[in-house]
């Protein structure tokens, strides 16, 4: 895609058309969250063992699974309605025990039941409006992925350059050499992400 990206938007644009190098902006964020989110359910399919229970895996690995069940969503809006705002209190509350007692419940049998290795993994990764530094580690600390080699630094002008277009902002079109620096920054990027993974791979 980053390779289309400049025959297109670079080397056939001869006429230096500066709204393709501003649609390129989109694109090759697009490239990279696209990159991120399918390595990263590569990962988190390779840890889910097929009949193992809940319990079995660490805690962040678990925690992940359990936003997606219906019961936590009751547990948190239960709660949410039992809690009084700006008081904090000891005191046992009807609807806070009404709340974590079901939840307990819950929580018992799913410990006990098989992660569905049939899930769709890709709806795991949490990527939020942006895959910025923040959110790569946070889904990486999950897995165990080190990106410590992964150089994130010019992360957030790609970020902020493809949010000021999506958002309608003040449109700054951006030069050739800036197009061009962002490509080989992203391609650099991609490459050593997947080093990461291909190490990650080769050990788990």
């Amino acid at each position: 895609m980053l390779d289309d990206i400049r025959l297109h938007c670079i080397n056939n644009n001869t006429e230096k058309d500066s709204f393709l190098f501003l649609m390129a902006v989109p694109v090759i964020y697009a490239a990279w969250e696209g990159y991120f989110r399918l390595t990263c359910a590569i990962c988190l399919r390779r840890q889910c063992h097929v009949g193992q229970k809940a319990k079995r895996y660490s805690g962040k690995y678990a925690a992940l699974w359990l936003q997606k069940e219906g019961f936590f969503d009751s547990f948190l809006q239960g709660l949410f309605n039992a809690m009084q705002f700006g008081r904090v209190s000891k005191r046992v509350n009807a609807g806070k025990f009404l709340a974590v007692s079901e939840f307990s419940g819950k929580m018992k049998e799913w410990f006990d039941t098989p992660i569905s290795h049939l899930s769709n993994f890709d709806e795991l990764v949490m990527t939020y409006s942006n895959v910025n530094k923040e959110v790569a580690t946070l889904n990486c600390d999950i897995i165990g992925l080190d990106v410590t080699n992964v150089d994130f630094s010019k992360l957030n002008e790609l970020l902020n350059r493809r949010n000021e277009i999506a958002h309608g902002g003040l449109l700054d079109y951006p030069r050739e050499n800036t197009i061009s620096d962002l490509l080989d920054y992203t391609s650099s990027l991609i490459d050593s992400f997947h080093a990461s993974v291909e190490t990650w791979l080769a050990n788990s």
